[in-house]
């Protein structure tokens, strides 16, 4: 932060809702402490064998995540994503086999959108010690500055050189070689201070992830939610200052005395002050223009800071607080989805910023041998013929997202309600309803865990189990009564007997 900035600042709403909603990103979207995502099959051809995979392929990578520093520097993307309005992340391996991640503050970096609208040119210029230079890319790459400092004496630790990183597609290529001055992705390292090369390689997929809060217009930048109410946060500044003023001119007022006055009016506690008779029938001195509207600022602040937050979406992530008694989970339910509802198109917006790098956290664990052997049921022919693994679907499992999903299941509940008085008059429209299908989104849709639910495969064998079992007692003999001979006997006693 700017100190200057921060030295002038009277009101910190914003700051707070800054890093309130940043942190609500973390809870919400993110979260270290559960599930926020899984790898599905792409399509329905691998069956469960393919599924059970993807998912055993997404319970290592929550793990890889964890242990890496992921959530360490995605909360700084955040933060950048919620007070500058974009955010970017490297994402690449370490030296020890691990994930590897590095949040590129806002500043630092500028990017460019193909004709899809996705980010894939970006250029970052930063700075390294001549210690870090000579581990990244190794003495002899460097230019004749970085070469003196380490060669003849100077200090690597303080001596800092500027670098330029350049990642765009590579227009020429061969798909057949796997060298990286063969893949998709072109990467520069350009010193700025000797004006040389010092690395050349590719990405086999994008490195760089630039998330937006919204989009606002053509170009590939995000916009803030304070700037939508940036003169609310430039009024709530000025008007805390103007209180300050109205609170300290209250406990210690102006005072309207006469000339000859000047130095002897005391205003010490207990102090006492010797007037004239001309200044006792002037009554002074006296208090002067004291007389401001500490109410009416209060209300106007008020006001103000209620605007700030509500454009940080604070209501959404204080959803109970405004809220005095019990509520019933109906009512829960109702005041997560109208929030939520607000905040969807920013979280539509990240989801979509975020597919190359879970891509390529998906590519870099399967390349260094994180995921089990792959059953064929994953693998797909690509156009030249190659045989790969299919490219996951990401389904997201985060609390947003469970609400969102959570309305396909509050139409489908409606529908059924509906259903359910129409077949009082007409019990045939039940043959319109996939109940199997209806109960197994259900399910998904609330939250619950995959396990719970048996495959499609151990539902129909079981099915046609009990089926057979029902035929084969329907069309068993009828047991023999043992005393069916003997009820001639019993006629004839019956017709004696009347």
């Amino acid at each position: 932060p700017n100190r200057d900035a921060m030295d002038r600042m009277t009101d910190t709403t914003a700051v707070e809702a800054c890093q309130k909603l940043a942190s609500g990103h973390m809870s919400y979207i993110t979260p270290s402490h559960d599930v926020w995502f899984k790898w599905s099959a792409p399509d329905d051809r691998g069956g469960d064998e393919a599924e059970a995979w993807y998912n055993q392929c997404s319970e290592i990578a929550l793990k890889e995540l964890s242990v890496s520093n992921f959530y360490t520097e995605i909360h700084e993307c955040f933060l950048d994503r919620v007070a500058l309005g974009t955010g970017s992340l490297f994402t690449g391996t370490s030296s020890d086999g691990r994930l590897l991640f590095t949040n590129i503050p806002c500043g630092q970096f500028a990017c460019a959108e193909n004709a899809e609208g996705r980010v894939d040119t970006y250029v970052r210029e930063f700075t390294y010690t001549a210690h870090q230079a000579r581990s990244m890319f190794g003495v002899k790459a460097l230019g004749p500055k970085a070469r003196e400092v380490l060669e003849r004496g100077g200090n690597p630790y303080a001596t800092t050189l500027r670098f330029l990183h350049v990642v765009r597609p590579r227009t020429r290529r061969s798909r057949r070689r796997e060298q990286a001055s063969h893949m998709p992705f072109e990467s520069v390292y350009l010193s700025l201070d000797d004006q040389v090369i010092v690395e050349e390689g590719g990405y086999m997929e994008f490195p760089y992830l630039v998330t937006r809060f919204l989009k606002w217009g053509s170009g590939p930048y995000g916009l803030a939610p304070g700037r939508l109410v940036f003169p609310a946060i430039q009024q709530v500044q000025f008007l805390n200052r103007i209180l300050d003023t109205l609170g300290e001119v209250a406990a210690f007022p102006r005072i309207l005395e006469l000339a000859n006055q000047i130095g002897e009016v005391d205003l010490r506690a207990g102090g006492r002050t010797v007037i004239t008779p001309e200044a006792a029938s002037l009554h002074l001195p006296r208090e002067w223009a004291t007389q401001g509207r500490y109410d009416v600022g209060m209300d106007r602040l008020a006001q103000k800071q209620d605007a700030i937050r509500r454009a940080y979406y604070l209501p959404m992530l204080e959803l109970w607080s405004g809220h005095r008694g019990n509520m019933t989970a109906t009512e829960v339910m109702a005041r997560e989805n109208e929030r939520v509802l607000m905040f969807s198109p920013s979280f539509t917006l990240f989801v979509s910023d975020l597919y190359s790098t879970m891509t390529r956290i998906f590519s870099l664990l399967f390349r260094m041998g994180k995921f089990p052997r792959p059953p064929r049921a994953v693998l797909r022919v690509g156009r030249d013929g190659s045989v790969a693994v299919g490219e996951p679907r990401v389904v997201y499992q985060s609390k947003i997202a469970l609400v969102l999903r959570r309305l396909q299941s509050e139409g489908m509940d409606r529908s059924l309600q509906r259903l359910n008085m129409m077949m009082q008059a007409a019990p045939d429209l039940a043959d319109h309803v996939d109940w199997d299908h209806c109960f197994r989104l259900s399910a998904r849709v609330d939250g619950a865990p995959e396990s719970m639910l048996r495959p499609w495969a151990d539902v129909r064998a079981m099915r046609k189990e009990r089926a057979d079992l029902q035929q084969g007692a329907s069309l068993a003999p009828a047991e023999e009564d043992p005393y069916s001979s003997l009820n001639p006997l019993l006629d004839q006693l019956t017709a004696i007997q009347k």
